[in-house]
């Protein structure tokens, strides 16, 4: 479902008016317009390559919904990049994972894409690390802490990689471009920073709205409230990885991640109900929403 800037009137202010039922059948097309169909003699090492740079002290468990988020991705292979006192524990939890300390991790460079920013913290390190992230020139989502980086060197938007994509809640998205009164507005200047960089916003909320490089906006129809818990947001981060590194490009991994991620909510919500369902339930999940999207009945 795309719109152009110059029909924004069609858009309300308050984008929790919109009917949902409309915005579904209108981004469950899209999104199956956006699924590849894979040859069935693929192997891993043509299925794409991601690097995640997660985590920090406390902060573990980021690293891990985002890595097995991204494994439900069908990406090919993962590395993902840890303080050296936790690799223990992604090896425990996701067997499928490489791991490597952060400070390691990109001076490889084997990867088709990168994810920063979940759980990373607000250090020193952190900051070298999203330096050198950027001056990869990959492919990349950043998320979480990454965006705060961002919006205390607001000078980083000039380097970005023109294939960025940003995932901000609404704190994180009035951190980086200042207060806002309603979704209208904040979509407009979405578009502006989209169009001045040359990069790609996904605003996080009740209806996400994914804005292109090309001052399009897309609007979903997947997700609920049950989603606003801890978590959710690495959940996606590396679902959106894991697409870009297969591949797909900036719009196409953002537009296809943000309505699997919905999706996936969904799915989990009508079994376990809002208020008890968690980040760990939307990784399960995944695979189904994938598989219902390849069929006709897609409808959770």
């Amino acid at each position: 479902m795309a719109f152009n800037w110059m029909k924004m009137i069609d858009v309300p202010k308050d984008l929790r008016l919109l009917d949902r039922n409309h915005l579904f059948e209108k981004s469950i097309a899209h999104a199956r317009s956006i699924l590849k169909d894979y040859d069935p003699f693929v192997h891993k090492g043509n299925r794409g390559h991601l690097g995640l740079i997660a985590g920090s002290d406390g902060m573990a468990g980021a690293a891990i919904l985002s890595a097995m988020a991204a494994n439900k991705s069908g990406l090919g292979k993962l590395t993902v990049g840890i303080p050296r006192k936790y690799e223990l524990l992604i090896h425990q939890t996701i067997p499928e994972a490489l791991v490597r300390e952060q400070n390691e991790l990109l001076f490889s460079n084997p990867f088709h894409a990168l994810a920063i920013g979940p759980g990373i913290g607000l250090s020193p390190l952190s900051e070298k690390l999203l330096d050198s992230a950027i001056s990869s020139q990959k492919a990349m989502v950043l998320d979480a802490d990454a965006l705060t980086l961002l919006a205390r060197n607001p000078a980083y938007f000039k380097s970005l990689p023109g294939s960025s994509i940003l995932t901000p809640h609404l704190g994180e998205w009035e951190r980086l471009f200042g207060n806002s009164d309603d979704d209208e507005s904040r979509i407009i200047t979405s578009i502006e920073y989209c169009n001045k960089y040359n990069i790609n916003i996904l605003i996080k909320g009740h209806v996400s709205v994914f804005v292109t490089a090309d001052g399009n906006f897309y609007l979903n129809g997947t997700g609920n409230s049950g989603m606003a818990k801890a978590g959710s947001g690495d959940v996606l981060t590396g679902l959106i990885g894991g697409l870009l590194a297969q591949g797909y490009s900036a719009a196409e991994a953002g537009i296809l991640g943000m309505f699997i991620h919905g999706m996936a909510g969904d799915l989990a919500q009508e079994v376990l109900g809002s208020d008890f369902m968690t980040a760990t339930d939307q990784i399960y999940y995944l695979s189904k929403a994938f598989k219902c999207l390849r069929i006709s009945d897609a409808n959770p």
